[in-house]
């Protein structure tokens, strides 16, 4: 389902929200709002107190959200009436660890089960061949992610064990907005697409109306992240200025 909404979308610009922030209530607004939008999926990021990939405005939205009492028993009550409430499909990234804590095959197994389609694990093992096999037997797609750093032949690698999409990392280093976009972004992505039939999306450092435009160029589709997030940590309207912000970046 990713893969083909991806396709078939005229401007495939993923939104990044942190779940259960402000509160699960405002997650599920404002899920239904981006999706309205034009969304063409939406990833939900999994609070967590050690994200290693993102930068600090994620991290501060992460500690808000786990102070708040974000629980992943709570979330699960969530996610199949979020799930249920729109007609995209709903991408979770989680790291790995609140995985294995309860399970890496229970856990994606309830995620499935709620509705969701897709899953991102920044932090997954250099061979998760068995992590791969146990998302394809379940049913849903492990989006895989590549680096400015990553070597070829670690590329076709990470694509062969790939489904929905694949993310393409446009900086070294961690999420957070960006003023330009990088050079030589456009010849990652060319290398990968020329690995794979997915589409490749590309991720990190994304802010502005203008880098979207530029990505979309060589890119399927564009994944905005700190951008929005800030939005949803900083205003007095967090639902109603993250979907204005978005709307900004699409029109």
């Amino acid at each position: 389902m990713i893969t083909e909404t991806i396709r078939n979308s005229k401007k495939a610009v993923i939104p990044y929200i942190t779940a259960g922030l402000p509160s699960f209530e405002d997650t599920g607004a404002l899920i239904r709002a981006l999706a309205d939008a034009g969304a063409p999926a939406i990833e939900i990021g999994i609070p967590f107190s050690d994200p290693m990939a993102d930068g600090p405005v994620i991290q501060k939205a992460s500690k808000m959200s786990l102070d708040a009492g974000f629980s992943l028993d709570e979330l699960f009550l969530h996610l199949r009436e979020w799930c249920g409430s729109v007609s995209i499909p709903l991408i979770v990234m989680t790291y790995i660890n609140p995985l294995v804590r309860r399970g890496i095959e229970e856990t994606l197994i309830r995620i499935k089960e709620s509705g969701v389609s897709g899953v991102i694990i920044p932090d997954l093992p250099s061979d998760p061949a068995d992590i791969f096999e146990m998302s394809k037997s379940i049913g849903i797609d492990l989006i895989r992610l590549v680096a400015p750093t990553t070597k070829p032949e670690r590329i076709k690698d990470i694509v062969e064990k790939c489904t929905g999409f694949v993310y393409s990392v446009s900086i070294k280093g961690v999420t957070g907005s960006r003023e330009i976009v990088p050079q030589g972004l456009k010849k990652q992505v060319q290398l990968i697409k020329s690995m794979t039939d997915l589409p490749v999306c590309v991720g990190f450092g994304v802010s502005k109306k203008e880098h979207i435009e530029e990505i979309l160029k060589f890119a399927d589709g564009v994944i905005v992240g700190s951008y929005l997030v800030e939005k949803l940590m900083d205003t007095a309207n967090p639902v109603k200025e993250t979907n204005e912000a978005f709307l900004r970046l699409i029109k």
